[in-house]
């Protein structure tokens, strides 16, 4: 008898000893995998941070033009084109590869990670990089530029991740390289727009060429934490809020056909000028001849301010508001081409400045425009000016599942997801007929090759 439970004693203590192995075994790889993501965590919660003390400066900019420029008509003859020779030559002084938007910055790094290459990135994301962006941008919009700070956002977003894999050890990083810039540059979007999913679909369908399971934990895990620290300085919001879309009637589903059309048309014809007026400019030799071109994209934006108001400048997020949350959705026929022109103008000359929300806001105007074309009002007008949003966006972009979920996200409509998708494809099929390439394709071909040549 003694004998079996001696027996017996022995196996219990064996298995208690493997069961404690195997629990010391796994809170060793616990704590190994936990010091491998904090590198990554510490780069997510800074993205979130800075993505919220950028928008609250931007914002403030922004709202000081409207402030100056209401009060002195005629200022924007003066400080619009100093404010963007400023803005050129700043970029141009200290970092040339922070000028544009920063997303197609953010596309070249990412095909620059090979062993002969990886050297030349530190001119596309950079500490430097971030305050010359901030900079640029900021004082380019004080000057009434139409520009927006989501795509600078994404390349601030992508640098501070690069500087955080750089000054880690690399035995406490298990992510690769390509994997930290796509999901810095889509933790960038969702805490700039507050729109987690269309993070994720945009560094899914703009960014990533390989599948996503190499790099699916570390996606979502930066783009949670910096959303969730951009809502904790921030606050809980919509970056449009709650517009109302209860629609009816067929001629509802005429203005969706034709507001996809028109946006996809146009959001690539625009796309198309823009980048015959860089390539003229790139192809400027002589600094005096870059200086008058600055200038006179300046005056030619402040002549849009000074004859058609403050509707001529900026993101454009009041025409989206003004739209979507009054009853005074009308919208000049020329709206939208101001618009365009004035983001071209904006855009061009190489001073630091988004297109995302430049993009929505000629979309809402082309929205409104044929909502007033077929006496639509209240929330059928509503759902045009959405749709046209979404087209618009995705003529510039190429990327109809991201211009849908962000439209989507930024007004929780769940009750228009498929109008927006349709729209979303119709455009892309119009755009696409034009121009082959997007806006971003392109524009990163121009940085690769100035990098590597």
């Amino acid at each position: 008898m003694k004998i079996q439970q001696d027996a017996w004693f022995n196996k219990v203590i064996f298995h208690f000893k493997e069961i404690q192995g195997k629990t010391v075994e796994a809170n060793s790889k616990l704590k190994s995998q936990f010091f491998q993501f904090l590198p990554f965590l510490i780069a997510s919660f800074l993205t979130g941070f800075f993505a919220f003390l950028y928008s609250k400066l931007f914002s403030f900019s922004e709202k000081q033009a409207f402030l100056l420029f209401e009060k002195y008509p005629l200022s924007p003859f003066i400080v619009t084109p100093v404010a963007f020779l400023f803005s050129w030559w700043v970029i141009k002084q200290f970092a040339p590869f922070a000028k544009g938007s920063g997303i197609p910055q953010v596309m070249a790094a990412v095909e620059l990670v090979k062993p002969n290459q990886n050297h030349l990135i530190k001119q596309l994301l950079s500490l430097r990089i971030i305050a010359v962006k901030v900079l640029s941008s900021t004082v380019k919009v004080l000057g009434g530029g139409i520009l927006g700070r989501e795509g600078p956002t994404i390349q601030i977003s992508s640098s501070i991740f690069n500087q955080v894999y750089k000054w880690a050890p690399k035995s406490a990083i298990s992510i690769s390289q390509k994997s930290v810039y796509i999901a810095g540059a889509a933790s960038g979007l969702a805490a700039a727009f507050n729109t987690p999913l269309g993070g994720i679909i945009f560094a899914i369908e703009e960014l990533s060429k390989y599948h996503i399971k190499y790099y699916k934990t570390p996606l979502f895990v930066a783009v949670i934490i910096s959303g969730l620290t951009a809502q904790g300085f921030g606050g809980s919001y919509l970056y449009l809020g709650y517009p109302k879309t209860n629609f009816g009637g067929d001629i509802v589903y005429v203005g969706i056909l034709l507001t996809a059309i028109a946006t996809g048309l146009f959001g690539s014809l625009m796309c198309i000028v823009l980048l015959k007026f860089i390539k003229y400019i790139k192809a400027q030799k002589s600094n005096f001849n870059h200086v008058v071109i600055v200038v006179a994209c300046g005056l030619f934006v402040a002549f849009f301010i000074y004859f058609f108001g403050n509707e001529a400048m900026g993101s454009g997020k009041q025409i989206m508001e003004r739209t979507l949350f009054t009853d005074n959705k009308s919208v000049s026929w020329y709206l939208p081409f101001i618009r365009m022109n004035g983001l071209i103008a904006s855009f061009s000359f190489g001073g630091a400045g988004g297109i995302f929300a430049p993009s929505l806001s000629a979309g809402a105007c082309f929205g409104g425009v044929i909502a007033d074309l077929l006496h639509l009002a209240g929330s059928n007008a509503n759902l045009l000016i959405l749709t046209g949003m979404t087209g618009f966006l995705t003529a510039v972009t190429r990327a109809p599942f991201t211009a849908a979920i962000i439209t989507f996200e930024m007004t929780e409509r769940h009750s228009i997801i498929f109008f927006l998708l349709l729209s979303a494809f119709i455009a892309n099929v119009i755009a696409s007929l034009l121009e082959k390439h997007s806006l971003y394709e392109i524009l990163k071909g121009y940085y690769l090759n100035d990098i590597t040549s």
